[in-house]
């Protein structure tokens, strides 16, 4: 089953940032692509934004719940 959202408690392990870092990092995320502020961000958006390809974001994350 793939992902669709990424939150910031899992994008800060991602990114070794803290989470309140990976918060401003989804608020810019939101700005950029017209999302209010309740809606969520999907790894798509995450990938992009970040530059980092998707695939490798999904593993990663499967890597923190294995």
């Amino acid at each position: 089953m793939q992902r669709l959202c990424i939150y910031p408690k899992e994008a800060a392990s991602l990114l070794k940032v803290g989470e309140r870092q990976a918060q401003r990092i989804f608020k810019s995320i939101r700005k950029e692509v017209n999302k209010k502020k309740r809606q969520f961000i999907t790894v798509k958006e995450f990938s992009e934004y970040k530059g980092i390809d998707e695939l490798d974001v999904l593993n990663a994350l499967n890597k923190l719940y294995n």
